[in-house]
C-alpha cells in the first residue's frame, strides 16, 4: 500500500540521515566497580559522573559502570552513593577509541538526609536513577517513580500515568487514553507480564486498583521492539511492585480525609456487602422471590475516607557464599466516599430532549490489597523471584433520578418519573509470577518465567427500579419489565510464560551495547461470562405515594397479592478462549561511537474465539485465526553527552475486546451498548522521532513528534435509537494520528550547604502534547464526514512545581499539580447524530509531606481543588445549538495521613 511505501521511505531516509550526522569525535570509554572500602561488597546504583556535563552511569548488580563517549582529554570523575562519602577523582585522562578503567571504594558517612536510603540494589523508585536509566535505554521510554508520586501526593497508577506527556484520564471510563488511544489500544503489565481486566467492559484492569503503596515505578513505552508485546498502539504500561531496599523496614501509614460533597449528607448505601466490601452474591432460584439483600439502601452516619496500611521486610545472607534472601509484603486498606449531583440528557437527531433527569449519587470504594516479594540469589549469577498479589475492589453506588425519560417511563402520559439505580460491582484479582535470570557465562544470559493470574469480577444483584408518575403525585411501578435484579460473574484465568537467551556481541568500540536476543512468550487466556435478569412488571398494581416508601414491603405485598409479577429471564453467556504464541528475534549493535541500532522481528499466531449465547440475538460464535509478522527498528544517536535522538518505527495490531465482538448488551442509566460480531482487528503503524537534551542528572528538556496510521480503526458509536443503544464497529477504513509532545525539567534553584546538612530546592515540571486525528467516517447507515478517534483531545498538559526543605532530620515537601485536557470526542456520532463531545477539564491539585525525623512523617493532601464540572455535550444536526447530555461535579478530596518507620 502506498502508505507503507511512505513509511518505509521515510524510515530508510531518516536512517542515511542520522548515520550522516555521526560525528569524527574522540572519544573514548571509562568503565570500573565501585564497592564498598570494608566489605567490598557491590554498592548497586552508586552514580559516576564526568564533572561538568551531564554524561554519566549508574553502576549494576555487580557494581560494575560504563560511561560511554567521554571525550578525550583529562575530566575529574564525581562518584556518589547514599550514605558514602562522595568521591571527586582529578587527572582522569582519556585517549580516543580507548578505555580507561578505574575502580573505587566508598567509604560510610555518618550523616544523611532524610530523603534518602541506603540501599541493597538499584533504588528505581528515584527520579534520578530512573532519568539516568531513560537517557541510557536505546529504545525511548518514560517512567514515573514513587518518590515522584508521594511528592505529587498521587494515590494511584492511574492517576501516575497520566502525568506523562501525551496521556490523559476519562471520567467514567477506566484506565487512560495514550495519543488519543483508548484501552482497547493499550496494555497492561505487572512486573513483565500481563494481566487481565477484572471487568468485561474492557480489556485492561483498572490502573486505579494499583495503589502506590505497591508501585517502585511504572513505565510507559509508547515506542515498541520485538520483544514488546504487539496488541497495543498506544502504549504498554509496566507496573514494577514494590520490593526490600533496605537490610529490614517495617512502615505503618494512616490517613482519614473527606470529600467536600459527600459530607453533611444523608449518605446512601446499598445493602449487601459488610465493612471490607464483600458483597453478599448468593440469588434465588426457581423464580421465587428469596433475595438475601434489602432493596432499600442504608445510611452511612459519617461519610469519612479512611485507610490503614503496613509494610515491611527482611533480608538474609545465606551459606558460605552469603547468597542473599530477601522478603518484602504489603497490606492495606481504604473506604472512599463521593457524592454527584447530576444531569442526565437525551435527545434526538434535531434536538429534541426525550431525556432530561436530575440526579443524586452516592459511591462508595472499599479495596483491600495483599503483596509479597521473595527473592533469592545464587553466586551472583543466578537469580529467583515469586511475586504474589491480591487485590480485592468492592464500588458500589446509590443513584435517585427524576425527570422526563420518555423511552423508560413510558407508562406516564408526561413522560415523567423516578428511577432508583443501585450497583455493586466486587472484584477480586490474584497474581502470581515466578521469574528467574541466570548468567550462563560471560556473554550469554537467560531470562524465564511464567505468570498465573485469576480474576472474580461480580456485579451482585444490581437493582433497578423505575417509577412512572401518575394522577395526584401518586406513582405506579412501570411496566415491560423495567424492574430488574441483575447478576453477573466473570471468571478468568490466564497463564504466561516467557523465555529469552541475550548473547552479548564483541563491537569495535568495545560497548555494552550489542547483543542479540531470540525469545517466546505466549498467552493463554480464558474468560467465562455469564448474567442473569429477574424482571418484575405490575400487574392492575394500585398507584402509591413516594414518601416514607418502603421498597421491600412493596415487592413483598405485590408479590403476595399477585399485583406484581416475577420471572426469571434468559442466562446470557459468553466465553472467549485466546491463545497468542509469539516467537521474536533481534539485534542491537553500536554502529558508530555515537550510533546504536536495534532492529527486530516478532511472529505473532493469535487464535480467539468468541462463543456467545444472550438475549436480543441467536447463539453464535467469531473466531480470529491469523499470523502476523511484526518488524520494528529503534536508532539511538548521541550528538553529545547531553543530545539524544531516538527514532522508532514499528507495526502492531489491535484486537478488538470480548464485549466488543459478542452482542451481549449492558444497561446503564444514560445508554446502552451492544457488541458487533462482525468486527474487525487494526493494524497500527507507528513512527515516533524524540530529541533528549539533559540539561543536569535531575533536568530534561525532551520534543517527540510521532504519526501513526490506523487500518479499520475501531470505535464506539451511537446507534441513534430509542434506547439510547451504543455499539462497536470499524469506525473508517484508516485513521492518521500525529502530533508532538514536549516536557521539561527545571530546578529553578537548588541549594545545598553539606556542613549544615541543609537542601533547599524549587523544581518545575511541565509536559504537553498537541494531538491531530484525521479519519472519514465510514459507517453503514451514515453519510460520510471527517471526524476523530474517540478520547483523543487535541491538547494536553501537565505541570507541577515543587519546593523541598530539608535540616537535618527534618523534611518538607510542597507541591502543586495542574491538568488539563481540551475538548475530545466520547462517542462517534451516526445515522444523523454527530459526535457526542467531553469538555475539557482542568484541575488543580496540592500535595505536602513533614517528615519529623527519619521515622515520622505527615501527609497533607487536597485533590480537585477547582471542582470543575464534568460535562458531555452534543450538537443537533440542524444547528449549532447544543445538548448537555450529561454534567456533575466531583467535590474536593482532603486527606491527612502519618506513617511511622520502626
Amino acid at each position: 500500500m502506498a502508505h507503507r511505501f511512505v513509511i518505509s521511505k521515510l524510515s530508510v531516509l531518516l536512517f542515511f540521515l542520522v548515520i550522516s550526522f555521526t560525528a569524527l569525535s574522540q572519544t573514548g570509554i571509562i568503565k570500573g566497580k565501585i564497592s564498598d572500602a570494608k566489605t567490598n561488597e557491590p554498592l548497586i546504583g552508586a552514580s559516576v559522573l564526568v564533572e561538568g556535563t551531564t554524561n554519566g552511569a549508574a553502576a549494576d548488580l555487580d557494581g560494575n559502570y560504563v560511561i560511554q563517549n567521554v571525550a578525550a582529554g583529562t575530566h575529574t570523575l564525581i562518584v556518589s552513593y547514599v550514605s558514602y562519602n562522595q568521591i571527586t577523582h582529578t587527572g582522569v585522562v582519556v585517549e580516543s577509541n580507548s578505555e580507561t578503567v578505574l575502580d573505587f571504594e566508598m567509604s560510610s558517612d555518618d550523616i544523611t538526609l532524610q530523603e534518602v536510603e541506603v540501599v541493597a540494589r538499584v533504588n528505581r523508585e528515584s527520579e534520578n536513577i530512573l532519568l539516568m536509566e531513560q537517557r541510557q535505554a536505546l529504545v525511548s521510554t518514560q517512567a514515573v517513580g514513587s518518590l515522584e508520586l508521594s511528592r505529587k501526593g498521587i494515590g494511584d497508577a492511574q492517576a501516575a500515568v497520566a502525568q506523562i506527556s501525551g496521556i490523559s484520564r476519562q471520567e467514567g471510563v477506566k484506565n487512560v487514553f495514550v495519543r488519543g488511544l483508548g484501552d482497547r489500544y493499550n496494555a497492561t503489565l505487572l512486573n513483565g507480564f500481563p494481566i487481565p481486566s477484572e471487568d468485561p467492559e474492557y480489556k485492561n484492569i483498572a490502573l486505579e486498583f494499583f495503589g502506590t503503596d505497591i508501585i517502585q515505578n511504572i513505565g510507559v513505552n509508547k515506542v515498541f521492539s520485538g520483544s514488546s508485546y504487539s496488541d497495543v498502539g498506544g502504549a504498554v504500561i509496566d507496573i514494577s511492585s514494590k520490593e526490600l531496599l533496605n537490610d529490614y523496614e517495617l512502615v505503618v501509614d494512616l490517613s482519614g480525609g473527606l470529600n467536600s460533597a459527600a459530607v453533611g449528607k444523608d449518605f446512601l448505601k446499598q445493602e449487601g456487602s459488610d465493612y471490607f466490601g464483600f458483597a453478599n452474591s448468593n440469588r434465588p432460584f426457581d423464580n421465587i422471590f428469596d433475595f438475601p439483600n434489602s432493596l432499600d439502601p442504608g445510611e452511612v452516619s459519617l461519610p469519612m475516607n479512611h485507610s490503614y496500611g503496613l509494610s515491611g521486610g527482611k533480608s538474609f545472607k545465606l551459606g558460605k557464599r552469603n547468597n542473599p534472601l530477601s522478603f518484602y509484603g504489603v497490606a492495606s486498606h481504604s473506604t472512599d466516599y463521593s457524592y454527584t449531583e447530576e444531569i442526565v440528557r437525551n435527545a434526538n437527531t434535531i434536538g429534541n430532549i426525550w431525556q432530561d433527569q436530575n440526579g443524586d449519587k452516592y459511591s462508595q470504594n472499599t479495596n483491600q490489597l495483599l503483596l509479597g516479594n521473595l527473592m533469592f540469589g545464587i553466586n551472583k549469577k543466578h537469580n529467583l523471584h515469586y511475586n504474589f498479589m491480591l487485590i480485592h475492589a468492592n464500588d458500589q453506588s446509590v443513584g435517585k433520578y427524576s425527570g422526563l425519560n420518555a423511552e423508560r417511563h413510558q407508562d406516564s402520559d408526561s413522560g415523567m418519573g423516578i428511577v432508583i439505580r443501585q450497583q455493586t460491582n466486587d472484584n477480586l484479582l490474584i497474581v502470581n509470577q515466578l521469574m528467574t535470570n541466570w548468567l550462563l557465562t560471560n556473554s550469554l544470559k537467560l531470562d524465564a518465567g511464567i505468570s498465573y493470574n485469576t480474576v472474580k469480577g461480580l456485579e451482585p444483584d444490581r437493582r433497578e427500579n423505575y417509577f412512572s408518575l401518575s394522577e395526584g403525585n401518586t406513582y405506579n411501578l412501570t411496566r415491560s419489565n423495567r424492574n430488574k435484579r441483575f447478576f453477573s460473574e466473570l471468571k478468568n484465568r490466564d497463564i504466561n510464560p516467557k523465555v529469552a537467551l541475550t548473547y552479548s556481541l564483541l563491537d569495535r568500540f568495545g560497548s555494552d551495547n550489542s547483543s542479540i536476543s531470540i525469545g517466546y512468550t505466549g498467552r493463554f487466556v480464558n474468560d467465562e461470562f455469564k448474567a442473569l435478569e429477574y424482571n418484575f412488571s405490575p400487574i392492575g398494581m394500585p398507584a402509591f405515594s413516594m414518601d416514607g416508601l418502603s421498597l421491600d414491603e412493596l415487592y413483598e405485598n405485590s408479590l403476595r397479592d399477585r399485583t406484581l409479577s416475577m420471572t426469571t429471564g434468559k442466562t446470557n453467556s459468553y466465553d472467549v478462549t485466546k491463545n497468542i504464541h509469539s516467537v521474536f528475534g533481534e539485534a542491537s549493535y553500536q554502529l558508530a561511537e555515537n550510533l546504536t541500532a536495534n532492529i527486530g522481528l516478532r511472529m505473532d499466531k493469535v487464535d480467539l474465539s468468541v462463543t456467545y449465547d444472550v438475549a436480543h440475538t441467536t447463539a453464535g460464535e467469531v473466531t480470529i485465526d491469523t499470523a502476523y509478522f511484526l518488524p520494528s527498528l529503534n536508532l539511538k544517536y548521541d550528538l553529545n553527552d547531553k543530545n539524544s535522538l531516538r527514532l522508532g518505527a514499528s507495526k502492531t495490531y489491535t484486537l478488538p475486546q470480548s464485549k466488543e465482538i459478542s452482542p451481549y448488551q449492558y444497561v446503564n442509566i444514560s445508554f446502552a451498548s451492544q457488541g458487533n460480531p462482525n468486527i474487525k482487528p487494526s493494524d497500527n503503524y507507528n513512527i515516533d522521532l524524540k530529541w533528549d537534551y539533559y540539561l543536569s542528572p535531575g533536568e530534561l528538556l525532551t520534543v517527540t513528534g510521532f504519526y501513526k496510521y490506523i487500518e479499520r480503526p475501531i470505535g464506539r458509536v451511537d446507534q441513534a435509537n430509542s434506547a439510547g443503544l451504543l455499539t462497536y464497529d470499524n469506525i473508517s477504513d484508516h485513521a492518521i494520528v500525529g502530533g508532538i509532545e514536549f516536557e521539561f525539567r527545571k530546578n529553578i534553584f537548588n541549594r545545598y550547604d553539606s556542613q549544615r546538612e541543609r537542601m533547599n530546592r524549587l523544581s518545575l515540571g511541565l509536559n504537553a502534547s498537541y494531538i491531530h486525528t484525521d479519519m472519514l467516517l465510514n459507517i453503514l447507515n451514515t453519510e460520510p464526514r471527517k471526524s476523530g478517534l474517540e478520547g483523543a483531545s487535541p491538547f494536553l498538559t501537565n505541570a507541577d512545581i515543587s519546593y523541598h526543605y530539608t535540616k537535618g532530620e527534618k523534611n518538607i515537601v510542597a507541591s502543586l499539580i495542574f491538568n488539563y485536557f481540551s475538548d475530545r470526542i466520547h462517542t462517534v456520532g451516526a445515522t444523523g447524530f454527530k459526535d457526542i463531545m467531553e469538555e475539557g477539564v482542568p484541575t488543580l491539585s496540592f500535595a505536602s509531606t513533614y517528615s519529623v525525623n527519619r521515622r515520622l512523617s505527615f501527609k497533607l493532601n487536597a485533590s480537585n481543588l477547582l471542582n470543575s464540572p464534568y460535562r458531555l455535550s452534543r450538537e443537533n444536526s440542524v444547528s449549532d445549538d447544543k445538548v448537555i447530555l450529561n454534567e456533575f461535579k466531583k467535590g474536593q478530596n482532603i486527606s491527612l495521613g502519618i506513617s511511622y518507620e520502626f
